[in-house]
């Protein structure tokens, strides 16, 4: 059953809005979108950055809005939307900033038959709808937002605890040795696995994993499939450091990848892609393929959040330089529910050690262009 909040003013509303996107937007435009009087989705962008020239700007805006509003237009039902800025800039008696751009966005929404209806900015010492002439050159305070009630009428269960990005993305504290432990691990089941897609788990691998079966399982995806049952803060040094020595190779780090994103039978179906792949078959004719770019059915959120939890304490173990293909598996993951802030953070951590690292640029070019997976428009 949904939960229906009724904001009887703007500030009403933007005291919703970052219960909607789950976080505080900073340097943000939202777009909430409606079907009918209800919300039914609010993606979060950045803000471009400013040109050098109005000239620039104006090139810059219209080319930026284009690219975004042709995104809500993939949100089927959608007739409706308010675009709301947070910016750590301020009114400053000007009015409110980014003022062009919102125009930009405004006008391309409404060519694109979408209702406007309203455009707002909560800014660093006011807000203000940029379609209200009356609105005060300074803002309204910010504390009709910080007062407003419309959240009480929500559950403690309803009202979930705002997130904040780098929490979101930070890894778990594990202890010196066990990371020690799992480095040399690493080392001994790189020598023992072979990166080929479809060699059965070495059988000194398999016993060492350690896996709650009385006979540990022979192939990667049932291995893998294992591993996602322990509990992270449980999670044996020798499984961590399977998995990280599996995802060395990239073919394997996306059976691990999407496996864990959506079931077992999907691990195996790219397991065999790989390795058709590897036999000559080009990448996208692979029925896989698909997976990658968010096309195809819903994974489970509640699968992908497990394994968000086990590949960051399996990250936090990793030695640094093993680290980039576990930040870029759960960037994907976070992509894939839609979370593109909070995969941003990883991709910037995998970049930090591997700028070259070959997901970490796909992924880079993916946020880039405000791109998010097709199931994320899909219905229900």
């Amino acid at each position: 059953m949904s939960t229906v909040v009724t904001a009887a003013n703007a500030a009403d509303f933007l005291a919703v809005v970052p219960h909607l996107v789950g976080f505080e937007p900073r340097d943000s435009i939202v777009f909430v979108a409606f079907r009918g009087r209800r919300t039914c989705a609010a993606l979060r962008f950045d803000l471009p950055q400013k040109a050098a020239s109005d000239d620039a700007g104006r090139r810059l805006h219209k080319r930026v809005a284009t690219t975004l509003v042709g995104t809500i237009s993939k949100l089927p039902g959608v007739d409706a939307v308010v675009p709301v800025v947070f910016t750590d800039e301020g009114f400053g008696g000007s009015g409110a900033p980014r003022a062009l751009f919102v125009s930009a966005v405004t006008t391309r929404l409404e060519f694109s038959g979408f209702e406007v209806r309203d455009a707002l900015c909560v800014a660093s010492d006011g807000w203000g709808s940029y379609l209200d002439a009356r609105c005060p050159a300074e803002g309204r305070p910010l504390a009709a937002i910080e007062r407003s009630r419309v959240l009480d009428e929500l559950s403690a269960d309803a009202l979930r605890p705002l997130g904040d990005v780098a929490r979101w993305a930070a890894l778990p504290h594990v202890g010196a040795i066990d990371g020690e432990r799992v480095a040399k691990l690493v080392l001994r089941f790189a020598a023992l696995i072979d990166g080929t897609p479809g060699r059965p788990v070495d059988p000194r691998v398999a016993r060492a994993v350690g896996l709650p079966r009385a006979q540990p399982p022979s192939d990667v995806p049932s291995t893998l499939e294992a591993i996602l049952s322990v509990d992270p803060g449980r999670i044996e040094p020798a499984a961590a450091a399977f998995v990280i020595a599996v995802v060395r190779s990239p073919a394997l780090r996306d059976v691990v990848m999407l496996q864990w994103a959506f079931d077992l039978e999907t691990g195996e179906r790219v397991l065999d892609d790989a390795h058709r792949f590897a036999l000559g078959a080009p990448a996208d004719a692979l029925p896989s393929a698909g997976l990658m770019l968010g096309r195809g059915p819903r994974p489970d959120p509640a699968r992908v959040e497990t394994a968000i939890d086990l590949l960051k304490t399996i990250a936090a173990l990793a030695p640094r330089r093993n680290r980039p293909p576990v930040l870029c598996m759960l960037a994907w993951l976070s992509w894939a529910l839609g979370r593109s802030s909070v995969a941003n953070e990883f991709v910037c951590a995998a970049e930090d050690i591997d700028a070259a690292y070959g997901l970490a640029e796909v992924l880079r070019m993916v946020l880039e262009r405000g791109m998010l997976p097709e199931w994320a428009f899909a219905p229900g």
